[in-house]
Parts: C-alpha cells; sequence; structure tokens
C-alpha cells in the first residue's frame, strides 16, 4: 500500500486527505533536454561578439575560416554554432539528407543542435535538387531552362521571415556509414574558370554585368545603373582567381547595397565585401589570403580613423551574404 493526497474543496475552502492505495507509482524516464531556441542564439551572438574584438587581420581570417565549409548550407548563427559543438566540421546534413546520399547516421552520434525556423516554407535539401539538375542535364535541358524548373519545382532559398524558431538536430559525415550499395559522391571540385563563368550567370540575373577595361587601378567596381546597380569587372585572360575574386567582391557589395547604405562608412563597406570574398573562396578551396588580409588591413585602419570598428551586426551579414553565394553557385555547377 502505498500513500496518496487529494484535494477537495468547497467554494474557496480546500482541505487535503490522506489516502491508501494500491496503485504503484508509475518510473518514467526523463530524456535529456537540449539547449533552448533562446540559449543557442545567446551562444551565436556571444561567439560573433568574440570574433568582432580580434583586432589581428590574419587572426580574424583563420577564425572566419573554420565557418566557411558550412555556410553553404546553414545560416551565420548555426555554422557558429555548428563549429562550437563539433570541433572541425566538414559536410554537415540531417539525418534526412544523409538517406538521399546514401549514408545512414551511427547509433552512437552525439546530436549537433541547430536553429530552424518554424512558420515558412521549408527549404529544399541540396541532395534533392542537385538530383533533379542532373537528371535534367542528362535530358539534355539547357542551365537556363534548369535554372526556370528550379524556381518553379523547389524552394531551394526557404524565403520567408519569422522570429519562431525551434531546434533540430545534424550530423557529421564522420558520424555517418556507407549503406552497402546506395553510396553517393558528396562534392564536386571546381576550378576557378568554373566558378566564375558559373557566379557571372547568376549575377545576369540581378544587376548588369560587364566585362571591361578599367584605367584606374582597379580590378572592379560597383556603380549605379538604369536598371538598379551595375558590376564591372576586368578580365585578363590567365588569371582567372583573380577575376573570380573580384566578381565576388562586388557582388558583395551589390548584395549588401552598400550603395544605398550611406550610413555605413566606406571602410566598413570594404571589409563586408572583402571578408565575404575570402569566405567564399575558402569554401571552395582557394585561398584569398594574401590579398585578403592586406586590403582589409588597410580599410579597417581607415574605418577606425573614423572611429568606427567592425562589429558583430557586420559579421553576421558577411556570413549570411557569402551563405547565399556559396548555396546559389553549389546548386549550378
Amino acid at each position: 500500500m502505498t500513500q496518496k493526497w487529494i484535494t477537495k474543496g468547497k467554494g474557496d475552502e480546500k482541505r487535503r486527505f490522506a489516502i491508501e492505495t494500491d496503485r504503484k507509482q508509475r518510473e518514467v524516464q526523463i530524456s535529456t533536454i537540449g539547449p533552448s531556441v533562446s540559449d543557442l542564439e545567446k551562444e551565436a551572438w556571444g561567439m560573433l561578439g568574440d570574433l568582432s574584438k580580434i583586432t589581428s587581420v590574419d587572426d580574424l581570417l583563420l577564425q572566419l575560416k573554420k565557418y566557411s565549409g558550412t555556410l553553404g548550407d546553414y545560416s551565420s548563427f548555426n555554422s557558429l554554432l555548428i563549429t562550437f559543438q563539433f570541433e572541425t566540421p566538414t559536410i554537415v546534413r540531417s539525418k534526412a539528407e544523409w538517406g538521399y546520399f546514401g549514408r545512414t547516421v551511427n547509433e552512437d552520434a552525439t546530436r549537433i543542435n541547430v536553429l530552424y525556423p518554424i512558420g515558412i516554407p521549408k527549404k529544399d535539401g541540396p541532395g534533392k535538387v542537385k538530383e533533379f539538375i542532373e537528371k535534367k542535364r542528362k535530358e539534355g535541358l539547357s542551365d537556363e531552362a534548369i535554372d526556370e524548373l528550379l524556381r518553379e519545382k523547389f524552394n531551394a532559398e526557404g524565403g520567408g521571415l519569422t522570429h519562431i524558431f525551434s531546434v533540430g538536430s545534424v550530423y557529421d559525415i564522420s558520424q555517418t556509414t556507407v549503406i552497402p550499395g546506395k553510396g553517393k559522391p558528396m562534392e564536386d571540385n571546381a576550378k576557378a574558370e568554373s566558378l566564375y563563368n558559373t557566379l557571372k550567370k547568376i549575377a545576369k540575373q540581378h544587376y548588369t554585368v560587364e566585362e571591361d577595361t578599367i584605367v584606374t587601378g582597379a580590378r572592379g567596381y560597383t556603380a549605379h545603373s538604369n536598371e538598379g546597380q551595375k558590376i564591372v569587372v576586368m578580365k585578363i585572360p590567365g588569371e582567372d582567381t583573380n577575376v573570380l575574386h573580384t566578381l565576388i567582391h562586388e557582388m558583395s557589395h551589390a548584395r549588401l547595397e552598400h550603395l544605398y547604405r550611406k550610413d555605413l562608412p566606406r571602410g566598413i563597406a570594404e571589409v563586408e565585401a572583402e571578408l565575404s570574398s575570402y569566405l567564399v573562396g575558402s569554401h571552395f578551396g582557394l585561398d584569398f589570403r594574401g590579398d585578403s588580409s592586406i586590403y582589409i588591413k588597410n580599410w579597417l585602419d581607415n574605418a577606425r580613423s573614423e572611429g568606427k570598428v567592425l562589429g558583430k551586426e557586420n559579421l553576421d551579414r558577411v556570413m549570411n551574404n557569402a551563405r547565399w553565394l556559396i548555396q546559389e553557385i553549389s546548386q549550378r555547377l
């Protein structure tokens, strides 16, 4: 016999009575509750804040490079959170996406917590999108025709705006095992020329793009045009890496709308564009560090002379811009 208490009341008067019962108390095993959304957001903002306090440009670039590999699929916050929980992430996917790539998540895998939005259309995973592109290419469709079909059939960008998030789980490729007979290749190696041609096609969908000789000494610039913004780059035969670097930089200026941001000092705008270039290059295995570090240092010094510094909001914009560029390029390679 065990003792329980019940409460009885009439009106505002309540009394508790002890009773005896043969009913056994049920033992419940409580599973470990993961972090809350607010905990993860706080952690990510704190990490961005720590990055913004780094005074050495070389150290900042080295720290940012850690996140370049995951920016193809995840927001700046999630990229930071993944690396915080899993020191050396390579390719990170959900359990469902790993199923597409012919891999199963190991039973002993420790989940990596990420934030995902609630109440907006779910983004289609890269596996599903890549399979569709490969199928249509085999059918002989042009890239332009495939792009049109992608916009009709898939939600490759996610889209929508929400302030409501939940916590989900993802896993690194090292936490998975190939399913016999179902394994698929993960990533394609891309050369600078291929990357440049791909990004130029993407840029032309949004801006006027010109390849021209520039006599001012610059390799490229972004300006106003009758249709919005114009990107001009100087393409020299045999210098594919340099022109790719320039195009990423100028497209970052355009996407971050630096021409219209009168509140943003030029020094910070240039740093945002160059950090974006560095992250995109790092993701695809290109090392822009030599040129980027000198360029960023000069413009940071310029901004500091005006009393301005690189803040965590700037780094958040940089990482999300790089993420968009990486996603767009990856879908078309």
